[in-house]
């Protein structure tokens, strides 16, 4: 039966790791591509609200940001950006006289500002400070491919920083769904030598400038600044590492610097600038904003989050959280990646395939072998440390297959418990029902957890069978009202029928007002003859108590029966395809119904078999005879169990005495028996013996006419 059992377990562990390698297996296709992409929006959340990250660096790239401050200030409100360029110039000049790396627009002016006024020299302050800048290296301007439609800066900007020398696309990934988590390194644009051909993009340049090294695509599709190979750079385009979020890019509002730089308080552009990557962009309501992977974080725009040049802090509105991010940190957070080799690094397909696995395979595995409430529980515990483990990689960068883990497991586990509704329990189902209306409940449970236990069809196996009989049922039934009747011997056979169940014994038959209950059977018992007789004691209490209150209530209730016998039998279902029954059949049972019908004669209310007394590891009680019951040359001791008070052991031992000296032959015996008869005139067994021996029989044969 174990090896069964074995090959039971064996059998499920297969099929779950089967449905565990076909779930994963189906995620992995193109149709599911889009929970990896969720998976970076997710863990950002996560890592913004559940385990924030530790204090992050100094950053090496600042923002100066044309916020709502700035279109709310002089002389910028109402006037177009194009009417700035005098102001950009000198913000431009102080910001890379205090000693930045370099300067980035995420800004684009495709007109001049001749096309509003006559004075042609109103563009020369910036023309004059690009091309002293481009000379230099330490300008970049942005250009941006929209659909088929190319927007690039106004052709006197882009002479005045040496043309496409100076000048990346500011180019960034969308996908399908609208979200922007990639910046690419390297995007098809105009070369300086007229040509098409790769360039590095905005924030690689940007980067490597400040870097003081040169971009290249190395054989194997990686990209290098310099000596240093970018992590995630394999496909080109970067995911961006938000971590920390964008709070950590120090952003100065434009107007506020255009004022720091007319009063010309050089010292504090060298203290925020010295050798930093610059991006100048917008960071307003409404415009040029993007759904990124970070907008599970809920993030603030952060203009202000620096100490001002000019008076206090920006006075901005209540800061409000946001789901979409100012397309400058997009960039900021790339180039920030770029310099410190931060950014996101998803596994390879086969990688990713394999640490997908781990998770389904826990819950699939968890709801094949436990009961759905536990495994629910293990697999909550394993989601949450699988959440935690991925939530760690993910601060070190690495994005693992969380999304994908998380329905793998829920869609494993579904599948197992439709298997074992199906397939695996479908037999333990059978068994629960099947013996549900007549095993104790505990025994249910033990059959349904262990189905291999209990061998379908027949065995001959060693049981202890008790028989109970109520006297003068007869009788009872045909004197009683049956609509009275019927309510009190349901509620009869319902006590009983408890107590069996509370012993942990089968029912295995009720004929009328009699029941055969079985020990040992469907589930062994080592202790069965022990249970049998306890379980017996306990009905007779409940039988008097219960006849006593129907005699006062004035119903004629018989009394109580009972006999136990151990013994072999066969056991199992009999029957047929169209109905069986599980039982047991054999002279055990035969004998049991026999030792409760001598009750009767004998005056007791149980009789207990030798047989059965000799397997209880503790028995208190008398011999009663040597029975020779109908039908049967072998004769078979009997006992009834007693409960000796303190003031009984005089009589119990005075038996005792008596009857060894009955069995062995001795002539005392019968005077023995008489003296006790006087002492004790209501006792049966006593009064019995006295007249057998009174008529001359010998020892402790009693030979029985009935049954």
């Amino acid at each position: 039966m174990a090896g069964k059992n074995w090959n039971t377990r064996s059998r499920d562990l297969v099929i779950a790791c089967g449905v565990v390698l076909l779930v994963v297996g189906i995620l992995s296709q193109p149709l599911f591509q889009g929970l990896n992409r969720l998976d970076v929006d997710v863990l950002r959340g996560l890592q913004a609200h559940v385990w924030p990250s530790a204090a992050m660096p100094d950053s090496p790239v600042v923002v100066v940001a044309i916020d709502e401050q700035t279109h709310a200030s002089a002389p910028f409100s109402g006037l177009p950006k194009v009417m700035w360029t005098p102001q950009i110039a000198a913000v431009q000049d102080a910001v890379l006289g205090g000693g930045a790396a370099v300067f980035g627009w995420d800004v684009i002016l495709p007109t001049s500002a001749s096309a509003y006024v006559a004075d042609r020299q109103y563009d020369r302050p910036l023309l004059r400070s690009l091309a002293v800048s481009a000379r230099s290296g330490r300008v970049v301007l942005g250009d941006a491919q929209i659909g088929s439609e190319k927007i690039a800066p106004h052709r006197a900007l882009s002479l005045a920083v040496r043309g496409a020398a100076n000048i990346r696309p500011l180019s960034i990934v969308v996908d399908d769904q609208g979200i922007a988590r990639e910046v690419p390194l390297m995007v098809a644009h105009a070369l300086p030598d007229g040509g098409t051909g790769p360039v590095p993009s905005m924030s690689l340049e940007l980067a490597s400038r400040a870097m003081g090294a040169a971009p290249a695509v190395r054989p194997d599709g990686t990209v290098a600044v310099g000596d240093r190979v970018l992590s995630g750079s394999q496909d080109n385009p970067l995911l961006v590492n938000f971590r920390g979020g964008t709070n950590t890019i120090p952003t100065y509002s434009f107007a506020d610097l255009h004022a720091c730089a007319r009063s010309g308080n050089a010292d504090y552009f060298r203290h925020n600038f010295n050798g930093k990557v610059v991006l100048f962009g917008l960071v307003l309501d409404i415009e040029d904003r993007k759904l990124t992977s970070n907008r599970f974080a809920g993030e603030p725009d952060v203009t202000g989050n620096v100490r001002p040049c000019i008076g206090q802090a920006s006075a901005t509105a209540e800061p409000v959280a946001r789901t979409t991010t100012p397309g400058v940190y997009l960039h900021a957070m790339a180039v920030r990646n770029i310099m410190e080799d931060s950014a996101l690094v998803r596994p390879s397909a086969a990688s990713r395939f394999l640490a997908t696995v781990p998770l389904p395979l826990i819950g699939a595995l968890l709801f094949a072998l436990l009961g759905p409430v536990t495994a629910l529980l293990c697999t909550a515990v394993a989601v949450m440390a699988w959440t935690g483990l991925a939530g760690w990689a993910f601060d070190q960068a690495l994005v693992m297959p969380f999304l994908t883990s998380l329905v793998g497991c829920v869609a494993s586990a579904v599948l197992m418990v439709a298997y074992r509704f199906l397939v695996a329990d479908k037999d333990r189902r059978f068994l629960a029902r099947a013996f549900s209306s007549y095993v104790s409940p505990n025994v249910v449970k033990e059959i349904v957890a262990n189905p291999d236990g209990l061998k379908l069809g027949g065995e001959r196996r060693e049981c202890t069978f008790v028989f109970t009989d109520l006297a003068d049922y007869t009788s009872l039934v045909e004197k009683s009202d049956p609509e009275r009747l019927l309510p009190v011997l349901n509620a009869y056979m319902d006590g009983m029928i408890s107590i069996a169940f509370k012993h942990q014994g089968t029912v295995d038959k009720m004929i009328g007002d009699a029941l055969v209950i079985m020990f040992s059977a469907p589930v062994r018992q080592d202790d069965h003859a022990d249970r049998a007789v306890a379980c017996a004691l306990e009905m007779l209490d409940f039988a008097r108590d219960f006849a006593a209150r129907q005699r006062s209530a004035g119903m004629p209730f018989g009394d109580t029966r009972i006999g136990v016998n151990t013994g072999h039998a066969m056991v199992g279902n009999f029957g047929g395809n169209t109905l069986f029954d599980y039982t047991a059949q054999g002279d055990a049972v035969n004998v049991a119904a026999r030792l409760e019908s001598v009750n009767k004669a004998l005056g007791t209310n149980i009789c207990v078999s030798g047989d059965t007394v000799a397997r209880c590891l503790s028995f208190f009680g008398r011999p009663v005879g040597v029975l020779y019951l109908k039908g049967k040359d072998q004769g078979t001791e009997a006992f009834e169990p007693v409960r000796v008070e303190s003031h009984d052991r005089d009589w119990y031992k005075s038996y005792l005495r008596a009857y060894d000296a009955m069995k062995s032959g001795d002539t005392s015996a019968a005077d023995r028996f008489s003296r006790l008869r006087e002492s004790y005139p209501d006792d049966p067994v006593v009064v019995m013996h006295a007249d057998r021996l009174n008529r001359g029989e010998e020892k402790a044969d009693v030979r029985l006419s009935d049954k």
